[in-house]
């Protein structure tokens, strides 16, 4: 794995973080946030941005913290490979998907990955001109 390769997985898991943070049923700071994991404003604004190197404890906390499994909050290495494959979902889908997946985070997170890519692979399929077929003249 190449330093590319290491910017672009903690820069991942930075946005899954804030995702979840902003996802709680009473939303976290990054004040709030910082404050539980006794580490400063600044460490979690810099480990959100993927700027900060979180080690797998301060992870492990994060996730206990917000009630999330470790593994929401480290991307696969298809999402990785697929960085357009974020989807941007608004409040009222990501509610939805939460009460079609139960409350298991597992499940929501491997939903909305497969949503992703669905939409990755709709755009790509978008922005591609349509081949006509040519009449041959006889």
């Amino acid at each position: 794995m190449g330093t590319t390769d290491e910017d672009a997985l903690y820069k991942a898991i930075g946005e899954r973080i804030r995702r979840e943070r902003e996802r709680q049923a009473e939303p976290l700071s990054q004040s709030a946030l910082a404050k539980q994991l006794e580490v400063s404003r600044a460490s979690v604004v810099n480990i959100e941005a993927g700027r900060q190197r979180a080690p797998l404890g301060l992870l492990w906390k994060i996730a206990c913290h917000m009630d999330v499994e470790l593994t929401v909050l480290i991307p696969s290495r298809a999402d990785l490979n697929n960085p357009s494959s974020v989807a941007q979902l608004t409040e009222e889908m990501r509610n939805q998907l939460r009460r079609v997946t139960k409350g298991d985070q597992q499940l929501e997170s491997e939903v909305s990955g497969f949503i992703a890519q669905a939409v990755a692979q709709l755009a790509g399929a978008a922005g591609q001109p349509v081949q006509q077929k040519r009449k041959r003249s006889t």
